[in-house]
């Protein structure tokens, strides 16, 4: 159906408009270009257009304009998708997450700008790219989802007694990524980036530092990444061993373990280098979409609570289902 056809394309444009957005984000962290506008929102130093444009106010003005279009385009995809297919729940639940978490991420970011302090600075700031992260990966599943629909593929078996275990830890790994993704985050914004100095991957002869000085920070930003690698590693095998019929995951599995040494390598490279600006978006950039891999299978996998099959009445009537 053309219809159909154009919501894929437009998902598609949406979804490279959110990693742009995830991208500014992550530059105007890396530079400290938070306060370029001053503690005005959305306008810069409160004018539509300033009159001095030094390079931190274009970065932070850059990225509020880049968040207000993808916001825009994100609504519109929402909107449509849910008009499109009005009886689907997973179209309607991946469509609310990531218009709700495109305007509250955008809340938080205006927040942080008009009460500046230690927690805006801080906690605050890694929440902001936390929710970014998530309103990223919901816009990329929905437009994933919206070209699994003509092949036949809205919905998974009941799961099994084992696949539900299966289930239950890549939902759990997703979660766990999540929270590692906020001690990356932290680590950023509590300036810690090189905490331990050039030295990886532990901190000198240093393994136990205190966690409220900048080492202890980024150390322990480092213990929760090499569980990651583990927990990942682990993943893969087990799904190939025990699931290779399951292409969907066995592709996924491989690319999030191809995601997650890449991950590594930049981390390491961002240590090596003293935290270089292109070093410090790569990274970025590769745990945006290893999240975003998990979350691919996490859809795939279903719930591990799923008791039944379900298809919705709008993919019925348009024969999409078997």
């Amino acid at each position: 159906m053309k219809h159909l056809r154009a919501l894929q394309i437009f998902g598609v444009i949406t979804s490279i408009g959110a990693y742009f957005m995830l991208l500014m984000g992550a530059i105007v962290s890396a530079t400290e270009s938070g306060k370029g506008c001053g503690n005005t929102w959305p306008f810069c130093h409160g004018q539509l257009i300033p009159s001095s444009l030094p390079v931190e106010t274009v970065i932070e003005y850059g990225h509020r304009i880049v968040s207000g279009l993808d916001g825009l385009l994100i609504l519109v995809l929402a909107v449509w998708s849910w008009m499109t297919f009005k009886d689907d729940r997973r179209v309607r639940i991946l469509g609310f997450l990531s218009l709700f978490f495109v305007v509250f991420q955008g809340i938080l970011g205006a927040l942080t700008v008009v009460f500046e302090g230690p927690f805006s600075k801080q906690f605050s700031l890694a929440l902001h790219f936390g929710f970014s992260l998530i309103s990223f990966a919901s816009v990329i599943l929905l437009t994933v989802y919206l070209f699994q629909i003509p092949g036949n593929k809205l919905d998974r078996p009941v799961l099994g007694r084992r696949q539900k275990r299966l289930a239950k830890w890549i939902w759990g790994l997703a979660a766990y990524t999540y929270v590692v993704v906020y001690t990356g985050a932290l680590v950023r914004h509590a300036e810690a980036t090189m905490g331990c100095g050039y030295s990886f991957p532990f901190c000198g002869s240093v393994y136990l530092p205190d966690l409220s000085s900048l080492a202890g920070i980024h150390l322990l930003h480092r213990y929760f990444a090499f569980v990651l690698f583990f927990l990942v590693v682990g993943l893969f095998i087990f799904i190939w061993r025990k699931y290779r019929d399951r292409k969907d995951l066995v592709q996924g599995g491989l690319l999030a373990l191809i995601l997650i040494g890449l991950q590594a390598a930049s981390g390491a490279l961002v240590v090596w280098t003293g935290g270089k600006l292109i070093l410090e978006l790569i990274h970025t950039t590769i745990i945006s979409g290893f999240f975003a891999v998990l979350s691919y299978m996490c859809m795939q996998i279903g719930f591990p609570w799923r008791k039944k099959t379900h298809f919705s009445k709008q993919s019925l009537k348009m024969g999409y289902s078997k």
